[in-house]
């Protein structure tokens, strides 16, 4: 005999998969937003080594620009920031998807738990 499971339990498991989902949707971003943040800090370090005098060039779509130095350290700083910002929404973002996910599971495990237990009585 094939026991039902209970709808409310069907609904946990579903909002469970979706947050799980979205979990490692996030953590996945805050890995690429830790990524660029460090390329950035590795590219000024680089460009603080450099002699005062050396030309610098950007990327501007498919052409590379002479740009002033202070421009591209600015620029980059920027872009920094924004990046830092962005990272402790999603950081934050990811800590209350994961204590979600945890509650949620728990929540399971308690109702699986007790319907394995009075189903196995009968």
């Amino acid at each position: 005999m094939v026991e039902r499971v209970p709808p409310e339990v069907e609904a946990k498991y579903s909002k469970y998969v979706k947050l799980r989902d979205t979990l490692a949707a996030v953590t996945q971003e805050r890995v690429t937003l830790e990524s660029a943040i460090s390329e950035i800090d590795d590219v000024l370090e680089k460009i603080n080594k450099l002699p005062g005098d050396v030309e610098l060039y950007r990327l501007v779509g498919y052409v590379m620009v002479r740009s002033a130095r202070d421009e591209i350290v600015n620029e980059l700083r920027n872009r920094r920031e924004e990046l830092e910002l962005r990272l402790k929404a999603v950081k934050s973002q990811e800590e209350y998807l994961r204590r979600e996910v945890d509650r949620l599971a728990g929540e399971l495990r308690t109702l699986l738990s007790g319907a394995g237990g009075s189903g196995a009585g009968g």
